[in-house]
């Protein structure tokens, strides 16, 4: 896992992922979370400047947005959304009591295999019964997700699959890129689900932690 120095740097710039500019991942993003969000308390890590807060999430009762970087919750604060409150905290350290939802979108991949284990481990533990909602990228499975391994962590640990949404397509070969033009057309985004998954870039995935005896 990468430091709070380590992301500070990247902070030096704002939106250094242009993470702002993806307007159509935050469309498809709401139509997705809606039903596990709305009037519920939520717990967002890695959250960055708080843009995603501020797209996504409004519809819920309160967002607690936590990062490992100072820099990127000093932006967030700016923000002063009404139902947010932001904390510069490693999110492998932070309670995951209390929250309905947990929301781990694009940072879990930062994670090594270990700490990832220990993330939903801890997830497991502290989030009982409740919802974890994750995203990230599938196209590599030793750099980033897989979504076999994904599947294999989820059910060994004891998590419940709820819903897999597709939330956007690899442009390489070139011919996918054909169809990434073309589910940005009006209501095309509501196929994205249907793409196979060779030509998915990044998926959520809506699961139940389980139930603590």
């Amino acid at each position: 896992m990468r430091t709070a120095a380590d992301f500070n740097l990247f902070y030096a710039t704002p939106d250094p992922w242009h993470i702002s500019h993806a307007q159509f991942r935050d469309k498809v993003l709401r139509r997705c979370l809606k039903p596990f969000i709305r009037d519920k308390s939520v717990l967002e890590l890695g959250c960055g400047e708080g843009h995603l807060t501020q797209a996504i999430f409004d519809k819920a009762r309160s967002v607690v947005g936590i990062d490992i970087s100072d820099v990127a919750i000093a932006r967030a604060k700016s923000l002063s959304l009404p139902n947010a409150r932001f904390e510069s905290a490693d999110f492998l350290q932070a309670s995951f009591e209390g929250y309905d939802v947990i929301a781990a979108l694009e940072c879990v991949y930062y994670l090594s295999l270990p700490e990832r284990e220990a993330f939903l481990e801890k997830v497991a533990r502290e989030h009982s019964g409740k919802i974890l909602l994750l995203s990230g990228p599938i196209v590599d499975y030793r750099r980033h997700f897989g979504h076999k391994r994904l599947m294999y962590e989820f059910t060994a640990l004891g998590f419940a699959p709820l819903r897999l949404h597709n939330l956007s397509v690899y442009w390489h070969p070139p011919s996918s890129r054909v169809i990434a033009g073309l589910i940005k057309l009006p209501l095309g985004y509501t196929l994205l689900d249907w793409i196979p998954e060779p030509m998915i870039y990044q998926r959520l995935y809506a699961l139940r932690a389980p139930k603590q005896r």
